[in-house]
């Protein structure tokens, strides 16, 4: 099978998050950008989670409703912080624990999150046919693209769900998501964590599926702002919020269009892994992406709880629902599914 990977995106870390160094110096590229209906929209991982993101790009729903965007795959979760506080983005999506991680160490950093597409961790474990969920787990080497990361995430989730200590599984981190399929395959490590299709595609080289984290809720793919984008480009953001809508429906409406985006964007040339992917996520995938306070409090309670950062008094001031509220008050969002 041939595979595409789209081209990261690296983003200096001089902004960038030493993110359990606390107080770090935020540099004069914070500064409130113009105002402007041209965007750069940052994703974290390859798979099919955003193909919000794909579809959008592909039906032209964000030229339609004024927007001119680029969506740019970013090294790792850790990066996100940084491309937003350098501008290089001014939309990004990723895990919400590595988010919460810059808003509490990183002076000056004020993100709102406006969007969230899913609610679940969206991720599964490949491995070795010999590995086994549950107490199989425990001691096997598991490959993860960095610290911060969604599968870093979930997988602490699960341990914690597990009552187990964080000693119970190895993890090791592998910078990119290619690199863990790499690992496995070569035998550094046990099993992967992965969103569709990307670990799903090793089964052609024996590996079997030993579980996913679907039941472990999670503010997983939250979009992110910075405050003052937020507050110099309303009519930008509202326009992008209108655009998710719009794509979600695209992506329940019609599953070709779907796949279709799918393999142009994810790495894979297999309709059949494209379509897995698609029956996957389609569950997962919200109709209103509101997002849930009680998820962002327990991001960051996660965060902290990793020595990384001070719990906020109140995390809710991190949520602006406002974009989406108007949208499902006014009907709109309803009529997308008539």
């Amino acid at each position: 099978m041939r595979m595409r990977f789209a081209k990261p995106l690296y983003v200096p870390l001089g902004v960038a998050l030493a993110l359990t160094v606390s107080g770090c110096a935020v540099t004069s590229s914070a500064s409130t950008p113009p105002t402007t209906m041209k965007m750069t929209i940052g994703y974290t991982a390859i798979g099919a989670a955003y193909s919000d993101l794909y579809i959008c790009q592909d039906q032209g729903i964000f030229k339609k409703n004024g927007l001119d965007v680029k969506i740019t795959l970013l090294n790792s979760s850790s990066q996100l912080v940084a491309a937003l506080m350098s501008n290089s983005v001014q939309i990004g999506v990723g895990a919400t624990t590595s988010t919460a991680a810059g808003a509490m160490n990183l002076k000056g950093v004020d993100l709102r999150y406006i969007a969230l597409p899913i609610n679940r961790y969206y991720l599964e474990m490949w491995g070795k046919k010999s590995v086994e969920p549950g107490d199989g787990l425990k001691g096997k080497k598991i490959g993860l693209s960095s610290p911060g990361s969604l599968g870093d995430a979930a997988v602490d989730s699960y341990v914690k769900s597990k009552g187990w200590s964080e000693d119970d599984v190895q993890k090791i981190f592998l910078k990119s998501t290619p690199a863990e399929v790499s690992a496995l395959e070569n035998g550094a490590v046990d099993a992967i964590v992965t969103q569709p299709p990307t670990g799903t595609k090793t089964r052609e080289k024996g590996f079997k599926k030993v579980m996913d984290f679907t039941d472990l809720p999670a503010a997983a793919n939250a979009y992110t702002v910075k405050s003052n984008y937020l507050d110099a480009n309303k009519k930008a953001v509202s326009a992008f919020t209108k655009s998710e809508a719009q794509c979600l429906a695209l992506l329940h409406n019609n599953k070709a269009l779907a796949v279709k985006s799918i393999m142009k964007h994810s790495g894979v040339d297999n309709k059949a892994l494209a379509e897995y992917s698609y029956d996957f996520f389609n569950p997962l995938w919200a109709k209103t992406p509101t997002v849930d306070p009680a998820l962002v409090h327990d991001a960051f309670a996660a965060t902290v709880a990793k020595g990384v950062g001070t719990m906020p008094k109140n995390t809710s001031e991190f949520v602006d629902n406002s974009y989406v509220d108007k949208l499902t008050k006014s009907g709109f969002i309803n009529s997308l599914y008539h």
